[in-house]
């Protein structure tokens, strides 16, 4: 059986105009046939394309001022991707998004946390006492932390009123901004309350914990066996912290505590870049809605059957830069895409 010789030619509707044969298929009077043949796009709909096309130079230049090359970094898209996959609940990450978030802000705050218990536990005068307890109820009630910080600062100057001594009047002004500064975080009053409720024994446990994933090495990060044999040696340390930080008992595993050491020692140090990416993400998705916008234009009047001025032939600003993130952030086996672009 023989082989059919394949045709290398170069079609004359391939070549730029001027190079093009008068006549014949493919030459220039047959492709002014071609598009004497072709319906025109409303004008209506040109004008529309037209804006959507201002508008979408707008966000592609502020994109574009944004993207960075860190951006494409492996160890900062395993970080996206890991971020995306607690926020969402996926696969062995379901159920460890609020767990992770707390046990990061216990690690991030720990000296905040430290000093309070320090505080509560040193100056025990009837007055100061009688703050702690104060604190205790509000935690207890429904409270915005903006109340909660008026009504802890009110109290203060009371207390404080009839403390004698230079250094306990010191010590409760400190307990007081501790106070204050835990509160700023969403997720503070909330752990502070759970510390509380559960009676952790030793704070310190969130040093020996932090000072373990603020020195992690690169190379052991992406390594989730050397996590996890960390966890298993240091086992009684995470389970005193599994009910403050609302990890069920069915997922209090050493994969589980493993993930989360992953996903914070990772955001130490990406968590500034992420801000600026994050910035660019929100500026990919106010640019998308102008894409899609475009994309339906050319699906409704394709091509093939409907003359296209030459603008429509022309290069959509930004795209390239959105192909690219959704290619970074697509799994090519999977098709999961681990970031929301609309």
């Amino acid at each position: 059986m023989s082989n059919p010789i394949q045709d290398t030619s170069t079609s004359s509707t391939d070549l730029p105009w001027w190079s093009r044969p008068i006549e014949g298929k493919g030459g220039l009077l047959d492709s002014l046939l071609n598009r004497s043949k072709k319906q025109d796009i409303p004008e209506a709909v040109l004008a529309f394309r037209q804006k959507q096309m201002l508008d979408i130079r707008v966000f592609a230049k502020t994109a574009e001022a944004i993207d960075s090359d860190k951006f494409g970094d492996e160890e900062f898209l395993t970080y996206v991707r890991i971020k995306y996959l607690l926020a969402k609940g996926i696969g062995e990450f379901a159920g460890l998004g609020e767990s992770a978030q707390l046990l990061q802000f216990a690690i991030d705050a720990k000296d905040l946390f430290i000093g309070i218990d320090q505080t509560e536990l040193r100056y025990r005068s009837v007055k100061q006492q009688e703050f702690y307890q104060f604190v205790e109820e509000l935690l207890r009630e429904e409270i915005t932390a903006q109340d909660f910080r008026a009504k802890v600062l009110e109290k203060a100057e009371d207390i404080i009123a009839f403390v004698k001594t230079e250094e306990g009047q010191q010590a409760m002004q400190v307990y007081t901004r501790n106070l204050e500064k835990v509160s700023e975080n969403p997720l503070g009053l909330e752990l502070l309350s759970l510390f509380k409720t559960f009676q952790l024994a030793d704070y310190s446990i969130l040093r020996t914990i932090a000072d373990y994933i603020l020195n992690i090495e690169i190379k052991h990060i992406y390594d989730i066996r050397a996590l996890i044999s960390f966890v298993n040696a240091n086992l009684p340390i995470f389970e005193k912290l599994r009910n403050i930080i609302k990890l069920s008992e069915t997922l209090a595993t050493p994969q589980a505590y493993a993930v989360m050491v992953q996903y914070i020692a990772l955001s130490h140090q990406h968590a500034i870049s992420y801000l600026k990416f994050e910035e660019l993400m929100k500026v990919l998705r106010k640019w998308n809605r102008y894409y899609q916008n475009l994309l339906q234009v050319a699906t409704e009047y394709p091509e093939a059957d409907y003359a296209w001025p030459q603008e429509f032939k022309e290069p959509i600003p930004g795209e390239t830069i959105y192909l690219k993130y959704q290619k970074w952030l697509t799994d090519p086996k999977t098709g999961m895409v681990y970031y929301d672009f609309f």
